[in-house]
Order: structure tokens, then C-alpha cells, then sequence
């Protein structure tokens, strides 16, 4: 395979959860087609496992570090991963193409709920969740709707009447652990054991974290995983650029892939929304405020002072703002942008104070208005 099959096959394969052959008939055809040589560069220099299936085709995506925003796919309630858990029990059991109706898995749903949980169908929050929780399972094509509107489940108890139907990946979906979850005592027994077994090399779990995360930061326990990345850098660097859209940048105290061009890919940051600019925006004056890093690069600020930046971030910046943000509250605004930031390894609470990471304080911008006059 040339560089530039290599680049379209890697986009492909960690971009999407699978590439799954009825709907990008192309996709699957060419990886398909260079199955043996995509499989023994994941092997070997990610340390992955590719699934090739008749239907579909999926890169199994296991971190080896964990971050909160990981599981964040769109839930709001710890009652959204519960049923979503309990969803997807009640269509395993199902054969492949079978159908369903809703009330038939809102039946079975107050059967699979954990004891300590209740669920009052009349209540509109617990509708709502359940409606999230199908919406979920129809982008990742786990279930297919033959007939009805899953919205109206939220208006009314009454609205049951949609029928779905299982699809060829429902029952792939879960991941496998090494022994049945009940053996294990809690999660971080699960969590060693699962380690353990991936017999993962050095390099290997460090190609895995650049294509995984936003950004690896250098910290007291992770030393040696920065000399590494330094003793590397030129082979990391060359095989990065060569065989993907990635550019490699290492710096004292952060290593990240980079892209020229954010349509590249899906997920990106700075992204096109609004909240990714005021992000900027209040990086810049971040940097204006020659605030003193740790050694480790960290700017450490407390709450009163991230008040004040805010209040500074407003008074410069709002007038390019939409008008869902002129019209928050300060602390709406600083709710948003820290959630925003945290989930891309920029910004971290730690209890009465806030951390700006490293690849926070490398941002920069300066907004100017364009002349609104057009010669003709």
C-alpha cells in the first residue's frame, strides 16, 4: 500500500466506530481489498486488532488510559448509561433482523433496571433519557426504525407504537472482558486484568495515546514517557506525516497530532463553533497575563481570578460572540467553556483552583473587523 492508501485507511478506520458495508459500500470494499497489509501495520505499529466481518469492519479501539471526556457520547444522566446497559441486554438476546416494538422494551426495561434505581415512565425526564438512549442506538446502527416517531415517546407515556428492528451489529457492539464481569470485584480489578492482557510494547501504546487523545501532558508519574517520545521523535515524526494527515509536535511539556486544515476530520479543535473561538479568545488573554507556569508548564489560577478573566473575555470579545453567548450568565459562560476545555486537555478543575494546561497557553488569536465596504 502506498503513503496515501495508508492515510485514507487510517482515517477511515479511527474515525468511525465501523465502517459498516451496506452504508459506505466504497469504504468497506477498499479495506476490504487491502485488508492484510491494513491489519499487519495496525499490529504492528499501534499494537490493534481489525475486525472483518461480512458486514462491517472495525478498528477495536481499547485506551490504555482513561479521561473522563471518553464517555462522553452525548448521555446527560447517569440514568442515560443505565438504560442504555439495559437497552442493549434486552437486543442482544434478539436474533439478527428481529423486531421489536417500544412498549415491548419498556416492558422488559422495568424488568433489567437495577433494584436501586426506579423508573416512572410518566416521568418526562425518564422518557427523555430513554429517547437519548434510542437516538444513540440508531446513529450507531445497533437498531434500525422500521415504522414510527421515537420523539413522541418524550410528549406521552401513550406514544409506544414505533417499531425497530436488530441489526447485523447489535450483538458486536459490547466489548468482551477477559472473564465474565461478574467475576470481577470492582472496576479496577476489571481494569488491571484487561491491561495486562493487551501485551502492548512501549511505542505501540504511545502511537495508540497520539491518535487517541488531544494531547499527552508530561507530569511527574509520565517522565519516562516523554524521554522515550524525545529519544523517538524522528522516527515517530517521519512515519506520522508519511502515512497520515497528522503533523507531530512534541514540546516540553505536551505532545499532540495536529492537522493544517480542520475539515480534515470530525472531531477537532479549534472546530467552526463559536465556543472554540471565545476558547481562544480567553487564551490570548491567558498569555496577556504573564501568569507564572509550573515546572511542568501548568498555569494555576483560583476561582475569583478565572471570575476576573471572564469579566475581561466579555469586555473584549463579546461583541463577536453569538447571541447565545451575549446572553449568558458569567457563570453559565465559565460553566460552558470549562467543560468545553476540559474535555480537550486544556482547562482542569482541581478543587479551588483551575489548571491551564500547556497547549492551552500555546493559543492565540486577534479578531479584527472586516471592511464591510465592497468596491465595484
Amino acid at each position: 500500500m502506498s503513503p496515501d492508501e495508508f492515510r485514507l485507511a487510517f482515517k477511515l478506520l479511527f474515525e468511525n466506530f465501523w465502517i459498516i458495508r451496506k452504508q459506505q459500500p466504497e469504504d468497506y470494499a477498499f479495506l476490504r481489498r487491502n485488508q492484510l497489509a491494513i491489519q499487519k501495520e495496525l499490529r504492528q505499529r499501534f499494537g490493534m486488532n481489525l475486525i472483518v466481518r461480512p458486514q462491517y469492519i472495525q478498528l477495536l479501539k481499547r485506551p490504555q488510559v482513561l479521561e473522563e471526556w471518553m464517555g462522553a457520547i452525548g448521555f446527560q444522566t447517569t440514568l442515560d448509561y443505565t438504560l442504555f446497559c439495559c437497552a442493549m441486554a434486552y437486543v442482544e438476546d434478539l436474533e439478527e433482523g428481529t423486531p421489536f416494538m417500544l412498549n415491548e422494551l419498556v416492558r422488559d426495561l422495568g424488568l433489567l433496571i437495577p433494584e436501586e434505581l426506579s423508573i416512572d415512565w410518566q416521568n418526562y425526564n425518564h422518557r427523555k433519557s430513554l429517547v437519548r438512549v434510542l437516538k444513540k442506538m440508531l446513529e450507531l446502527s445497533l437498531v434500525e426504525t422500521i415504522q414510527g416517531d421515537t420523539d413522541g415517546f418524550s410528549h406521552s407515556e401513550a406514544n409506544q407504537e414505533v417499531l425497530f428492528q436488530t441489526t447485523q451489529q447489535t450483538r458486536a457492539f459490547l466489548a468482551r472482558a477477559p472473564q465474565s464481569y461478574t467475576q470481577y470485584e470492582d472496576f479496577d480489578t476489571f481494569w488491571s486484568e484487561f491491561q495486562s492482557s493487551q501485551n502492548l510494547e512501549e511505542n505501540q501504546l504511545l502511537y495508540q495515546r497520539l491518535m487517541f487523545e488531544p494531547a499527552i501532558q508530561r507530569t511527574v508519574e509520565n517522565e519516562e514517557v516523554f524521554n522515550r517520545l524525545r529519544n523517538y521523535y524522528h522516527w515517530m515524526e517521519e512515519y506520522i506525516e508519511k502515512n497520515t494527515e497528522f503533523r507531530f509536535e512534541l514540546y516540553r511539556d505536551y505532545a499532540a497530532l495536529t492537522l493544517e486544515y480542520r475539515e480534515s476530520f470530525k472531531e477537532v479543535f479549534p472546530s467552526r463553533r463559536v465556543i472554540d473561538d471565545v476558547l481562544i479568545q480567553l487564551a490570548t488573554l491567558i498569555r496577556k497575563a504573564e501568569l507564572e507556569p509550573s515546572s511542568y508548564g501548568v498555569l494555576t489560577i483560583s476561582h475569583v481570578k478565572w471570575s476576573h478573566l471572564l469579566l475581561d473575555l466579555q469586555d473584549s470579545y463579546q461583541e463577536y460572540w453569538s447571541k447565545e453567548y451575549n446572553e449568558m450568565s458569567l457563570s453559565q459562560l465559565g460553566d460552558v467553556l470549562l467543560e468545553r476545555a476540559s474535555d480537550w486537555g486544556l482547562l482542569e478543575v482541581q478543587g479551588q483552583q483551575i489548571a491551564i494546561l500547556p497547549s492551552m497557553s500555546r493559543l492565540i488569536a486577534e479578531m479584527e473587523k472586516l471592511n464591510e465596504t465592497v468596491d465595484r
